[in-house]
């Protein structure tokens, strides 16, 4: 199996996510990979994945239970992939994304790919991200804000995969975010209540604010459970 993690845009919570979902997936046995196809802000390293390793022991380099982390490109000047490239004076080739992809897939039980921004980010000045998503047919989950604007981005980007034939799995509504004040809780209850009907798509849960990943894994751990049993539909 394999998900495709997306967001309706940059800084709204992705890599938080797919901590918690591949750390989730992992306690349970289930031997998954974590693929950064794209990663920039350092040419030496997939910050998102140093997270990842940092806070899910089981998924750390090293491990000996067939957990996966992995990325792709590694660009230095933090902006979108295909300027960071450019900046390198090199060019992201979407056939090497594809065939990391296979490649990963085939050694885990479940394999998430992270995306870099939003789904309509620019690989190449002639690819998009979301044509990559498309053209592989993975399910995604879209995380975005929990509170007040999250309607119209949210419903923009299922539009954008629907056109595209892409299976959105479930959205996740995140309160956790750098800037982010406390949220309102019946816009919230609200927004969830619109993106479903409007969006036709099942909102996982709501991720509250949390001042620790000890906490995240305990007051996220309802939301994970749900994530978990779509992906392996179970219950």
């Amino acid at each position: 199996m394999e998900y495709f993690v997306t967001g309706t845009g940059t800084g709204i919570g992705k890599t938080f996510v797919t901590a918690l979902i591949a750390n989730g997936l992992a306690e349970r046995g289930i031997r998954t990979g974590v693929l950064k196809w794209v990663s920039t802000g350092s040419a030496e390293r997939a910050a998102d994945l140093e997270f990842i390793a940092s806070h899910c022991p089981l998924l750390a380099p090293g491990n000996s239970h067939g957990n996966i982390l992995s990325s792709v490109y590694c660009l230095e000047f933090p902006a979108s992939p295909h300027l960071a490239a450019e900046m390198q004076g090199t060019r992201i080739e979407p056939e090497r994304l594809v065939a990391a992809f296979h490649e990963t897939r085939s050694v885990v039980d479940v394999l998430l790919v992270e995306g870099a921004g939003g789904l309509m980010v620019p690989l190449a000045r002639d690819t998009l991200l979301v044509d990559l998503v498309s053209r592989l047919s993975i399910p995604s989950f879209l995380v975005a804000a929990s509170g007040l604007g999250t309607i119209n981005h949210t419903l923009l980007s299922l539009d954008a995969m629907k056109a595209r034939n892409i299976e959105c799995a479930a959205v996740i509504l995140n309160s956790q975010g750098a800037g982010r004040d406390e949220e309102n809780d019946i816009i919230v209850k609200d927004n969830r209540r619109v993106i479903e009907e409007s969006g036709g798509t099942p909102v996982a849960g709501v991720l509250p604010r949390v001042e620790s990943w000890e906490r995240a894994v305990d007051s996220c751990g309802e939301t994970v459970r749900e994530i978990i049993r779509i992906i392996t539909g179970a219950g």
